[in-house]
């Protein structure tokens, strides 16, 4: 296992905080991806990239693709766990199942059974908050070790600033279970409600105590000619319980972001680490910020998270965000903390300083 080295020969284990686990429903895991999602241009790539059949099935089970994630995990040089993120269905405010919104279902449930077979791969549920039965689901998936909360509200319909979210938010705060929140312009997703993707819709869950993540760093977003990371920025020293991944930027369209975070120490104050896979990490946004000994030795890596890893370490990124995810996930007040090591050493949490523009 890679980690980082402590004083004593103990290493932190690096967590990836953000990878996606998903299914075609291949024999019967409830998983599935609407048709129609799946002829998006994000989709067509994504299948053909990762070898899956348009309609799974005995060619392609579900558990193959956990299998192939938890190998990627086991040979990594960079990483030694993963949190996989199942996805809920779409909820309207009456908490009523809204079927024909639901592009993409992952079940908590599927999620668990494959964290429980590969001891590497951590469960990140997925909750949407307006169902009838969030509370008593959330309290299921805790005794379960779940490891945080993963919202898209553009796509699943959740809006961050609902009042009547506030049971669940004390709840995630007294449980210390972090909420990752997709910010920023969705690309993978048709998004439904554009109006849900500004950081600023986090406010309420920061105000109760909330550790949110703000995934992708609330990059590529567009309000009042401003880009959303700027608004994530301005939000975060305001909130030390608002944090940013990296995960999902070394892509074409959010290859500038990642650049300027990782030109930038005073912003990395806040961070931590996330790839997004099954997204790929591409290396040509970031040909000319690379030498040419640093490009051939990037371009030789296999494995998608040394890859990912070695390409952000390379455009600046510190140890210290690399550390943040273990830090973060032992403070949870529940089985999941156990399923990462206890280490005597290991840097303590400490609440993220706020950057300084």
């Amino acid at each position: 296992m890679p980690g980082l080295p402590l004083d004593g020969g103990m290493t932190v284990p690096v967590v990836d905080l953000h990878i996606h686990l998903a299914g075609l429903g291949y024999p019967e895991t409830g998983c599935f991806i609407r048709p129609r999602l799946k002829r998006t241009l994000p989709f067509l790539y994504l299948l053909r990239r990762h070898g899956v059949p348009w309609n799974g099935g005995p060619a392609y089970p579900d558990e193959r693709f956990a299998e192939e994630l938890a190998a990627h995990i086991e040979t990594s040089t960079a990483i030694d766990y993963g949190v996989a993120l199942a996805f809920d269905r779409v909820y309207d405010n009456a908490g009523r199942l809204v079927e024909q919104d639901t592009l993409l279902y992952t079940p908590n449930d599927h999620l668990f059974r494959m964290c429980d077979r590969y001891p590497r791969l951590l469960p990140g549920v997925s909750i949407h908050p307006y169902r009838r039965d969030a509370l008593e689901e959330l309290e299921r998936c805790v005794e379960r070790g779940a490891v945080l909360v993963k919202w898209l509200p553009s796509v699943q319909g959740m809006d961050p600033g609902n009042q009547a979210l506030l049971p669940f938010y004390e709840r995630l705060a007294a449980l210390r279970l972090p909420l990752v929140v997709h910010t920023g312009r969705e690309h993978t997703f048709p998004a439904l409600h554009k109006e849900l993707e500004h950081p600023g819709r986090l406010r309420l869950p920061l105000e109760a105590g909330v550790t949110v993540v703000a995934a992708h760093a609330a990059s590529l977003g567009h309000w009042s000619g401003r880009e959303g990371y700027h608004d994530r920025i301005t939000l975060s020293q305001e909130f030390p319980n608002l944090l940013a991944d990296i995960s999902g930027m070394a892509v074409p369209m959010r290859a500038r972001h990642l650049i300027a975070l990782g030109a930038s120490p005073h912003l990395q104050t806040a961070l931590v680490y996330g790839s997004d896979y099954p997204i790929p990490t591409f290396l040509f946004p970031f040909r000319t910020h690379l030498d040419r000994p640093t490009w051939g030795r990037l371009a030789g890596l296999t494995n998608p998270f040394d890859l990912d890893v070695s390409l952000k370490q390379a455009l600046g990124f510190r140890r210290s965000i690399f550390e943040r995810s273990y830090q973060l996930l032992r403070r949870i007040r529940g089985p999941g903390r156990d399923r990462l090591p206890s280490l005597e050493g290991a840097p303590p949490w400490f609440p993220a300083s706020p950057p300084s523009c």
